[in-house]
């Protein structure tokens, strides 16, 4: 009976390690494909969603909240009514030193503009990052800026080699006043604080499940107007198959895959100008070799002409002697 409670006690123990490890190998997997989805930043304007890793380079970047700044009196107020604070986070996974600098980004409305908004005396608007490998930083910008629906943050910079580009549209449900959202933070922490141990946990399995609804869900969109520009692209390399414009956005897989195409288009069009360069260089070869064996052949036949010119000379000079030499014996 004992070695039956044993066994049975074993069985239990074992059981509970598989369960333990499951769950931890899933979580593991859930964070191996939260890192792969990072999105990438490449030399061409694509658009990426708030709250979402973009790799820059080698860089993570980060848009994190935005936000209207209210802080301001009649002398100070923007100039185009609205101050609009962009806050972002930067990791650098670079073996090297890079600068991400608050100059990297620009607002725009409407492909118009905006300039940043001095009118606090909050000394920490702007940044400016020089992260070693793995370090990370933080900073805002806050923009002088009309009111719309929709406001278009770019990025442009070089944090290590090369140039990369990429911007996020700003929606106005998107944008939290700021009073609002400090308000907001005191009530979540007070109704944090009164909850128990078990609503605690129930709260974390329910976070973690929206959080993997979430991310299933994220999928990265182009508008129509970018993926056209690519089609154009594309029609401009073809001479057969044609594309037409879309009245629609665009998934990144869709976008990628006429990426691709349009990539090998310009290998094939590379290839067949080094083609057709080395045709002309070996064009070009033999024609010099040409020119230079009729400037030999030239040469030799002028020599040859003055070696014959110089015979006939000579022969005339000795003519010219016996002659003169006849002439005076005969005196």
């Amino acid at each position: 009976m004992k070695k039956i409670l044993c066994f049975m006690i074993v069985v239990v123990f074992v059981l509970a390690g598989c369960g333990t490890s499951g769950q931890e190998s899933e979580k593991e997997e859930k964070s191996n494909e939260k890192s792969s989805s990072k999105a990438q930043a490449t030399s061409k304007m694509k658009t990426f969603k708030i709250g979402q890793i973009v790799d820059a380079d080698g860089v993570d970047v980060k848009v994190t909240k935005i936000e209207y700044v209210n802080d301001f009196d009649e002398y100070s107020a923007p100039e185009n009514g609205k101050a609009l604070k962009v806050h972002l986070k930067f990791k650098n996974n670079n073996e090297d030193q890079v600068l991400m600098d608050s100059t990297d980004f620009t607002m725009k409305v409407d492909n118009e503009n905006y300039e940043q908004w001095f009118g606090t005396d909050d000394i920490h608007d702007g940044f400016s990052h020089q992260l070693n490998k793995g370090n990370t930083g933080s900073g805002y910008i806050t923009y002088d800026v009309p009111d719309s629906e929709q406001y278009t943050l770019e990025m442009e910079a070089s944090p290590k080699f090369d140039n990369v580009k990429a911007k996020w549209q700003i929606k106005k449900s998107d944008i939290k006043n700021e009073e609002n959202s400090d308000s907001n933070q005191t009530n979540v922490s007070n109704e944090q604080s009164t909850n128990d141990d078990s609503v605690n946990e129930d709260v974390e399995e329910s976070e973690e499940e929206a959080s993997v609804e979430e991310e299933s869900s994220d999928e990265i969109t182009f508008t129509a107007e970018e993926y056209n520009d690519l089609v154009d692209e594309y029609n401009s390399l073809t001479d057969g198959e044609k594309m037409d414009h879309v009245n629609r956005d665009v998934i990144e897989i869709e976008y990628t895959q006429l990426e691709d195409r349009i990539s090998a288009l310009y290998d094939e069009q590379a290839e067949e100008d080094e083609k057709e360069y080395e045709e002309e260089m070996k064009q070009l070869e033999e024609e010099e070799k040409a020119e230079e064996e009729r400037m030999e052949a030239e040469d030799k036949a002028f020599e040859e002409e003055m070696k014959r010119e110089e015979a006939e000379y000579e022969a005339e000079m000795e003519k010219i002697d016996k002659e003169l030499e006849e002439d005076l014996s005969e005196e």
